[in-house]
Formats: structure tokens, C-alpha cells, sequence
């Protein structure tokens, strides 16, 4: 039963979140988009210490119940596993033996040399978007690159166990594998009753079992295990079973079954954040302007980054590059960064549309703190992500004296204004300091191949 309640869990998961990132009606993806903001990494960077805190505590009483039902790459691995135990059945391949003491030893130094790292390229300001399970998963929604990582990850849970990444480099596996450690309702063998078959050994897809040379009993390994009960439900003599650390005597890691209300306890506890606000109607964003072939992005001083961001940096830092912002943008202004300061995090272009005021979606699904919601009172219009630059030698109305009010009736804080030349000739004239840098005159402006706009960034935004 715990398995078959994991695996529902586990797929109604990996369902909510292909519907949030393959960009269902916004209705719908605000109300699931929340399910982000239950990932680990994401919700300490956001500062969120009741889904932290709350994972933590789980962790600390069950094991990685996380990893086993909340984590979307880790179940994109299940799936995996199980089509690479499909396909050895159907060549008559033999099953992975269990895993030597050599490589346990290796695995052991790897993921631990990978967490030190992981941490270390975070906290000195580098971001930790490179190895961060949910932003790797995240990436397939817009990246070739994303998608071939998790080919990757996907052809080595198929080929090996099933949780070869979470095993040997996942940094958030590591570091709830070392507090899953003191978990007292954890897995266990019951010496007493094993028969030294080793199907558990040979079946578990984290290579977390080790049977003990005399054929019976056995112990897991709190920091490899992931909870996915799959032991449990091969061993025919029901030796594996949730069990406190202060059983009785006879159990070879104690006794006193607490397997089913353990599991649901636990999911519970990982899920009692969750919240969803009330579906609003989609907003209909201003075009005004016939379709024309869209204009060329233009090189800036820095990326552009949107309101809530407060900083290049601070964005920079939180990050963790999932792509989630990028397939909410309505009006199409986020991408991935080609930029080797932070690639693969979003960045603003505006050949496809602009920052329209009224819109806050990247802030709304963002599950890291990296947009984050405006203060109250504060208003999108009134921040500053960055300023336009007016091109003379691009500039349709300069080149060619044509009358064009294109980017003046565009600007939504009227930071445009067209003064007459020398020549006689209405150009326009940009009020940086009144300039938000919404793109909206880079957007519309109908010089080609690149605008007669460029909107640069602010280290900083002012408000």
C-alpha cells in the first residue's frame, strides 16, 4: 500500500508540473504553479522557512520522503527505471547486481565533493542553477541543452538502478541524505524474519541495501534511501517495514511497523504548504500596431532583469534557472541568458513584445525569491529596471524625416516626448530618469534590422 500511494503521489506530481511548463491556460498554471515553490532549493533562496523548515522536519522523522515524491527530476528518473527494467526483461538482460563495497566508497567521496562544490559556487554569488534537480528539470521547457541533460539522467536511471543522479550528484539529495541520518521512522530489516534472498539488495534503485555476509538481515542507508518502497513490496517475508530506532530487541535495526501511517504522516507534513490563490481572467495585453517583422535584439550593457528582481545580482544569486517565469511571460520578454555571467537564467529581449505594467506572472510563479512580489505600495510603473537609449543613425524619423510617433504613444509613463530639430524634424528625446525600461518603444519601433531603441539595465533598480 505505501507504494502504491507514493507512485499516485508521485505521478499526480510529475502531471501538475508537465501542465504548469508546457504553458496551459494561465488559469490553470496559477493555481499548480505553487507546487514550485515546495522544491528545497528554491523555497531557502526565497527565504520560505515554513516549506524548508517543513521538508527539513519530515526528512529528519521519515527519511527523503521529498526526494521520493516532491522532487520532479527524481521521479522523471522512476519512470526512467522502469522503461530500463522493461527493456532488459524483453532483451532477457541480467539485473544489476548489488553494489560493491569499491563503488559505494566512490559514490560516497562523489556526492559529497559535489555538494562542497555546489555550495561553494552558490554562496560565493555564482548561482546555483547548474545542479539544482528542480532547475535541471525545469530547462527541458525551453533549452536543447536542458533536454539533453536530462536525456542524460534519463539514459542512466534506465541503464543503471533508476536514482543514478540522485545517488552520486544531486547536492539537495546529499544534503537530506546527511539529516535523514538521525530519521528514528526510517526503513529497516527485520533480521529475525529475512531469509537472505537479496531481492531487496539487488531491486533498490538507490543502491541504498546491504545484506550482511552471513545471507540474513541487513541495514539502508538513511542518506542513500528515497523512500520509494519498492523493497518493501518485493521482500517475501515482510522484513522491511517503517520502524522506530528504539524498537524492541530482535529486529536488526529494530521493530514496530509504522510503514503506512509513517509514509502518510510524512507526505502530509512535505504538502501542508501547498496554497493556491483564486484563478483570475487572462489579461489581454495592448498591441496597437500592425504586424511587421520583428526587430533585432540589440547588445546591452547588462541583462535585463524584471521588477522584483531588485538587483542583477540579488537575481543572480537566487536563480536557479528553472524556466518557469520564461513559459508564464504572456507577452514572450523572457528568455534564457546566452551570457556567461548567468547562463541559462532568464533575461529580458523585446523583439517578441514588451513588459506591459499591468503584468506581475513572473513574479506570481517564481519559487526562489528571484522576482519576487512588489512591496506594498510600490507599483511596476514606478520601478526602474532600466532606461532607453535613442539610435540618431537608426532612427526612421531621423534618416528619413518620416513622421513617426511610434515609440512616444507606447511609452506607459510618457518618458518619450518628440522635440523639433534643427532640420525642422519631430525626433524623440528619451527622460532617463522617468524611463522604466519596459521595451515597449525598443518593441514597436519600426526601423529595421535593429530599432532605433535600446533599453540598457541598471545594476540596481530604483523605485
Amino acid at each position: 500500500m505505501p507504494k502504491q500511494i507514493r507512485r499516485i503521489v508521485a505521478v499526480a506530481v510529475l502531471a501538475a508540473f508537465a501542465v504548469v511548463f508546457l504553458g496551459a491556460e494561465w488559469r490553470v498554471v496559477r493555481w499548480l504553479a505553487p507546487i514550485a515553490k515546495l522544491q528545497f532549493a528554491p523555497a531557502v533562496l526565497a527565504g520560505n522557512l515554513a516549506v524548508a523548515g517543513a521538508i527539513l522536519l519530515v526528512t529528519a522523522l521519515f527519511g527523503r520522503l521529498y526526494c521520493s515524491v516532491l522532487c520532479p527530476l527524481g521521479i522523471m528518473q522512476d519512470a526512467a527505471g522502469v522503461a530500463g527494467r522493461v527493456v532488459r526483461r524483453l532483451l532477457k538482460l541480467r539485473s544489476k547486481g548489488a553494489p560493491s563495497l569499491g563503488s559505494r566508497r566512490v559514490q560516497f567521496a562523489m556526492r559529497h565533493v559535489v555538494l562542497v562544490a555546489f555550495l561553494a559556487v552558490g554562496l560565493c554569488g555564482l548561482g546555483f542553477s547548474w545542479l539544482e534537480p528542480y532547475g535541471i528539470f525545469g530547462r527541458i521547457a525551453v533549452l536543447w541543452s536542458g533536454v539533453a541533460l536530462v536525456a542524460v539522467i534519463a539514459v542512466l536511471a534506465g541503464v543503471g538502478r533508476g536514482r543514478a543522479w540522485c545517488g552520486w550528484a544531486c547536492p539537495v539529495g546529499t544534503l537530506l541524505g546527511l539529516v535523514s541520518r538521525v530519521a528514528p521512522f526510517r526503513l529497516r530489516i527485520n533480521g529475525s524474519k529475512c531469509v537472505g534472498c537479496r531481492k531487496c539488495e539487488r531491486g533498490c534503485k538507490a543502491g541504498a541495501i546491504a545484506i550482511d555476509g552471513r545471507g540474513k538481515g541487513g541495514k539502508i542507508d538513511a542518506s542513500l534511501c528515497v523512500d520509494c518502497f519498492d523493497c518493501a513490496a518485493e521482500c517475501p517475508t515482510g522484513a522491511i517495514s517503517r520502524r522506530p530506532v528504539n524498537a524492541a530487541a530482535g529486529d536488526n535495526d529494530g521493530g514496530g511497523s509504522l510503514t503506512r501511517k509513517g509514509f502518510i504522516v510524512g507526505t502530509a507534513a512535505a504538502g501542508a504548504t501547498l496554497t493556491t490563490d483564486g484563478a483570475e481572467d487572462d489579461k489581454v495585453f495592448d498591441g496597437g500596431y500592425a504586424e511587421i517583422t520583428p526587430p533585432g535584439v540589440d547588445e546591452r550593457n547588462a541583462s535585463l532583469k524584471p521588477a522584483g528582481s531588485r538587483s542583477i545580482a540579488n537575481f543572480s544569486a537566487r536563480c536557479v534557472g528553472c524556466q518557469l517565469c520564461v513559459k508564464a511571460c504572456p507577452n514572450h520578454v523572457l528568455r534564457p541568458s546566452r551570457r556567461k555571467g548567468d547562463y541559462m537564467q532568464p533575461e529580458m529581449a523585446f523583439d517578441r513584445g514588451y513588459c506591459t505594467v499591468d503584468c506581475t506572472r513572473c513574479a506570481e510563479v517564481c519559487p526562489a525569491g528571484a522576482i519576487a512580489p512588489l512591496d506594498a505600495g510600490v507599483k511596476k510603473e514606478s520601478v526602474h529596471i532600466g532606461y532607453a537609449v535613442w539610435h540618431k543613425d537608426r532612427c526612421v524619423a531621423a534618416a528619413e524625416g518620416v513622421n513617426c510617433t511610434a515609440c512616444e504613444r507606447h511609452c506607459p509613463v510618457k518618458a518619450i516626448k518628440r522635440v523639433k530639430s534643427d532640420a525642422g524634424v519631430l525626433l524623440p528625446v528619451v527622460d532617463t530618469k522617468t524611463c522604466i525600461g519596459c521595451g515597449a518603444c525598443e518593441h514597436v519601433c519600426p526601423a529595421r534590422p535593429m530599432p532605433g531603441m535600446t533599453v540598457m539595465a541598471h545594476e540596481r533598480h530604483v523605485s
